[in-house]
C-alpha cells in the first residue's frame, strides 16, 4: 500500500467512525426508559416540543452522551500513551492503577471534606493526586531490571483491587446510597449533568490535541532507547511529560464517572488495527473509538432492562475483560518463546 492510498484508506475510516459516533449519538437521544421520538426530539431542538420532554433530552441526555465522548476519547488517548511509552501492550489507566488511585483521591474529598470546602476542582485535583500515587507505586512495585508488560499487568491489577477496596470501605463507612457505590466502583453517567462536563471539557479540549501536537515523539518511542537518543529525543524528559499528560487525563475522566475499565486499554489496540501512519492518526482514532465504546456502552446498559441502568462500567467491563485476557496470554506466551 503506497503512502497516498494509506492516506486516503485512514481518512475513510476516520470519517466512518464520525458517522458511527453520530449515529449512536442520536439512538442514545432516543432510548432511555422514557422513549422519545424523532419527532418530539426534532421539536426539542427548537423549542416548540413538550417542556418534560425538552428538559429530558436538554438536561440529562446531552450531558451524559457529551460526557460520554469526552471519559471515552480521554480514557483512550491516556491508554494509547501509556501503551507507547513504557512499550508495553497492557499499559492502560485500569492497568497503571491510575484510575483506582483517581477513584480513591476523589472519594476521599467527597466523603470525607466538610460539604462547604467541597468543589468540582478540587475534587479533580485530589482525583489527579490518587491517580499519579497509583501509578507510581504500580511501577516501583513492577520494576525489577526493567518492566516486563506480565509483571505490570499483574502488579496494577492487584493496586488497582486495593484502591477498589478502600473505595468500598469508604463507601460503606459513609453509609453511601447504592447510586454512588455503582459510580465510583463501576463507573456510571446516571444523574451526570452539565457541571460534570464542564469540569472535564477544559481537559479533554486542551490535553488531547497536546498530544497529537506530540505524535512524532510517540511515535519515537517506538524505536530502541539507542534510536531514541540518537534521533535528539530527550527521553526520560518527554516520558515525564507524557505520563504526566496520561494521569491527567485518566484522573479526570474518573473525577467525574467513577472507574471505567478496559476503554483505555482496548481502544488503542483497535486504531493500531484500523490505521496507518503512526501517531498522528492513532490519536484521533483511538479517541473516536473511546467514545463510541463509552456511547455503545451506556445505550447497551439503559436498553436491556429499562428504567433500570446497568452502568457503563459494567458493559465496558464485560466487552473488555476477555480481550485483556488474550492480551495477557499473548504476552506470556511471548515471553516463553523468546525465554
Amino acid at each position: 500500500m503506497n503512502h497516498h492510498s494509506g492516506e486516503k484508506r485512514n481518512f475513510i475510516i476516520m470519517i466512518g467512525l464520525v458517522a458511527i459516533t453520530f449515529v449512536l449519538i442520536m439512538i442514545s437521544i432516543q432510548v432511555g426508559a422514557v422513549r422519545i421520538s424523532w419527532q418530539d426530539i426534532g421539536k426539542a431542538f427548537t423549542h416548540r416540543g413538550d417542556p418534560d420532554l425538552t428538559y429530558i433530552i436538554l438536561y440529562y441526555r446531552l450531558p451524559r452522551i457529551v460526557l460520554a465522548i469526552f471519559v471515552g476519547s480521554g480514557l483512550a488517548v491516556s491508554g494509547l500513551i501509556a501503551q507507547a511509552i513504557l512499550r508495553n501492550p497492557l499499559a492502560a489507566p485500569d492497568t497503571l492503577g491510575i484510575s483506582a488511585g483517581a477513584a480513591l483521591g476523589a472519594v476521599c474529598t467527597v466523603l470525607l471534606l466538610p460539604t462547604d470546602l467541597q468543589s468540582t476542582w478540587l475534587t479533580s485535583l485530589t482525583a489527579f493526586v490518587g491517580g499519579a500515587i497509583g501509578a507510581l507505586s504500580v511501577y516501583l512495585l513492577s520494576y525489577r531490571n526493567g518492566v516486563d508488560p506480565v509483571r505490570l499487568a499483574l502488579v496494577g491489577i492487584a493496586v488497582s483491587a486495593c484502591g477498589s477496596t478502600l473505595v468500598q470501605l469508604l463507601i460503606t463507612q459513609s453509609s453511601a446510597n447504592t447510586n454512588t457505590v455503582l459510580l465510583w466502583l463501576n463507573g456510571s453517567l446516571w444523574g451526570r449533568n452539565w457541571e460534570q462536563v464542564v469540569q472535564l471539557a477544559p481537559i479533554i479540549i486542551v490535553i488531547v490535541p497536546i498530544v497529537w501536537i506530540l505524535a512524532k515523539s510517540l511515535d519515537i518511542f517506538g524505536l530502541s532507547e539507542e534510536s531514541s537518543k540518537g534521533l535528539g529525543l530527550r527521553i526520560e524528559w518527554m516520558r515525564a511529560i507524557l505520563l504526566l499528560l496520561t494521569v491527567v487525563l485518566a484522573s479526570g475522566s474518573v473525577a467525574v464517572v467513577g472507574m471505567v475499565g478496559f476503554v483505555g486499554l482496548v481502544s488503542p489496540h483497535i486504531a493500531r488495527r484500523l490505521v496507518s501512519g503512526g501517531h498522528r492518526y492513532f490519536v484521533p482514532v483511538a479517541a473516536l473509538v473511546g467514545a463510541i465504546m463509552m456511547l455503545l456502552a451506556d445505550v447497551i446498559g439503559r436498553v436491556l432492562a429499562p428504567p433500570l441502568e446497568f452502568p457503563v462500567g459494567l458493559v465496558t467491563s464485560v466487552i473488555g475483560a476477555p480481550y485483556f485476557l488474550f492480551l495477557l496470554w499473548r504476552e506470556y506466551r511471548s515471553k516463553n518463546r523468546t525465554g
